[in-house]
């Protein structure tokens, strides 16, 4: 009995809430909180759905999200939708769970020096996170559906990943970083996992440990060490890489196959150290190879 009137208790309250909330109040306060999380300045278009009962969340239609001083957003989304916290939202205070990007278009540009448009993102991730920061992160998750991903360098390189399923997620009661999801590249599906012991550390430039893996039908990779991208990347670790058909790997990576047959099943597992020019990849007999 006490159980079922505290929750008795709890839904009059919400019901409550949904009918004396200002709603101006929070949809202003959602955009704050993604501004001063991501960087990044919301642009709204299409409509604004506010619910509070029975769920809550905030879902912004035809988004733009602006970062850099560029002209054209960064990232658009058909639907971006902010979670909410329940008990804060008792309270009156407008907290946000997590974030669901519905069909977001991601658009990076990687200038002669090494930066993007994304770089005033990750600078402000970065202080975010800090401890004791102003604008601490108050959501942990993001969720991607059927994105796609448009990447271009100043060479004028260009790479379009497509029908993006992922979850990050950056625990605020940890230093760890995990991504995981699906993808679509030159015709094949890939799963990828992408974890960091220390995501501060990570985006910093700083040492960090990183677990990386992507699975396809043409190739298998993976990475088990540690990152660092102080001057130049540098990592240390075990790289294990799998294919039934070398030759099939090379032509998906866009790379001419080698002579005119074999190169068909391979494995490679070895130790890899190396920074921004030739490694070594050194092998469990301590031979090395050009990596």
């Amino acid at each position: 009995m006490p159980v079922a009137a505290l929750f008795g208790v709890a839904l009059v309250c919400l019901i409550a809430t949904s009918w004396f909330l200002n709603r101006d109040a929070l949809q202003k306060a959602v955009e704050a909180q993604i501004r001063n999380v991501t960087g990044l300045e919301l642009v709204v278009k299409g409509p604004i759905d506010i619910s509070v009962f029975p769920a809550s969340y905030v879902s912004f239609h035809d988004v733009g999200l602006k970062g850099g001083g560029t002209a054209d957003p960064a990232l658009h989304v058909d639907v971006l939708t902010a979670n909410l916290r329940l008990l804060p939202l008792l309270l009156r205070r407008f907290e946000i769970a997590d974030v669901m990007m519905l069909r977001p278009a991601i658009h990076v540009v990687r200038d002669a020096n090494g930066d993007s448009n994304w770089t005033p993102f990750v600078e402000t991730i970065v202080r975010t996170m800090k401890p004791g920061a102003e604008n601490q992160v108050s959501f942990s998750e993001i969720r991607i559906q059927d994105g796609v991903l448009n990447y271009r360098d100043a060479s004028g390189d260009s790479e379009k990943l497509a029908d993006i399923d992922l979850s990050l997620a950056w625990p605020s009661i940890s230093r760890s970083f995990a991504a995981t999801g699906q993808f679509d590249w030159r015709g094949e599906r890939v799963d990828g996992s992408v974890s960091a012991s220390d995501f501060l550390a990570l985006l910093s430039g700083e040492r960090s440990g990183l677990k990386a893996r992507l699975t396809s039908a043409p190739l298998k990779l993976a990475f088990d060490g540690n990152v660092a991208n102080r001057t130049s990347l540098l990592m240390e670790g075990t790289v294990t890489v799998d294919s039934a058909s070398l030759r099939n790997a090379f032509r998906w990576t866009g790379q001419p196959p080698p002579g005119s047959g074999g190169f068909g099943p391979f494995a490679l597992k070895g130790r890899a150290k190396g920074g921004g020019g030739p490694g070594a990849l050194t092998n469990g007999n301590g031979a090395s190879k050009a990596a």
